[in-house]
């Protein structure tokens, strides 16, 4: 008599189980019955001869030897999803709609190329492109109403799944030749942070990620800033700044354009170098074109890293 053998289905049922540590969980998100649920996995305990789940008020976990075995089929799972994936981007199965959001600032760096992008590999896809401040856009990812994001670190939560991807220094946005500014410039252009907390400043509000990591670096540092007022409009702040009112930390990417035209200047802050850290985002489904999306922003921000188009590095 020939033994059953278990299949591509139940290793995926099994993993997706143990992400969501519980049954009924895994079963709502799989759109399946929970005793089916139940059944494959007690078909795939009885041919491994373990027991893989053990179940307690609040869920399953993994036995140990269940845990050494999701880690062993997750790389082949992950592997065949990649491979299913780059067939069906090959064969333009990618079709529907995808919405994105990103900050002001990687909106800038990344949109243009990730446009032209879906459109010569994915003509099938509908692209939906905005941008926001990292606790709106964390908002629309929980919520479902977007399926990819770009988040600040700061950012980071159980609603949802995310992963490195780069972070980007800070500059001091000042008006062009401003005299305050230009006496506390390093030889190279840059100025301390130390410096920066004597400005007043001009930031999102607390609840954003760029103020918590300024707050958090010159805590750090032992510094606290004299003058902090909220302003949360980054159209808004370029100009304020712009005429003198006071001054505000971006990335380069959030106002290139303002730096090309002479409009404004920026000056790196050194003596701790202050990043802004950026993740990627997804929803609780994640579809071929999703990750397509995902991977080539992942490259992308290599490339414009390498090349120098980006002013970071990769975290």
């Amino acid at each position: 008599m020939t033994s059953p053998v278990m299949d591509l289905r139940q290793l995926q049922l099994f993993r997706r189980i143990v992400a969501e540590g519980s049954f009924s969980r895994a079963a709502a998100a799989l759109g399946i019955a929970q005793p089916a649920l139940s059944r494959q996995v007690r078909a795939l305990e009885d041919e491994l001869g373990i027991r893989l789940l053990h179940r307690n008020g609040r869920g399953v976990i993994p036995t140990e030897e269940g845990r050494r075995f999701a880690e062993s089929v997750s790389p082949v799972l992950d592997d065949l999803d990649r491979i299913r994936e780059e067939t069906m981007a090959a064969q333009g199965v990618a079709r529907g709609r995808l919405r994105v959001a990103m900050p002001p600032s990687v909106a800038a760096a990344l949109g243009p190329a990730l446009m032209r992008h879906v459109r010569a590999e994915m003509p099938g896809l509908e692209l939906s492109l905005c941008d926001g401040f990292t606790g709106t856009i964390h908002e629309w990812l929980a919520r479902g109403e977007v399926d990819v994001a770009v988040l600040n670190t700061m950012r980071r939560s159980a609603a949802v799944k995310t992963e490195p991807l780069y972070d980007a220094h800070l500059f001091l946005i000042h008006p062009p030749g401003d005299p305050r500014v230009e006496k506390l410039l390093t030889p190279s252009g840059e100025i301390a942070l130390a410096d920066v907390a004597s400005l007043p400043l001009l930031l999102p509000g607390r609840h954003h990620g760029v103020r918590r990591e300024v707050g958090a670096a010159l805590a750090a540092a032992g510094l606290v800033a004299g003058q902090v007022e909220d302003v949360d409009t980054l159209s808004g702040v370029k100009r304020m700044v712009a005429e003198g009112l006071g001054y505000t930390l971006f990335a380069w990417d959030a106002v290139s354009l303002e730096l090309a035209a002479g409009a404004l200047a920026a000056a790196r802050v050194c003596a701790p170098v202050l990043l802004h850290g950026f993740v990627l985002g997804t929803g609780a489904e994640v579809s071929p074109a999703t990750r397509a999306v995902v991977r080539f922003l992942r490259e992308e921000v290599r490339r414009r890293i390498a090349d120098g188009r980006l002013h970071g590095s990769l975290n």
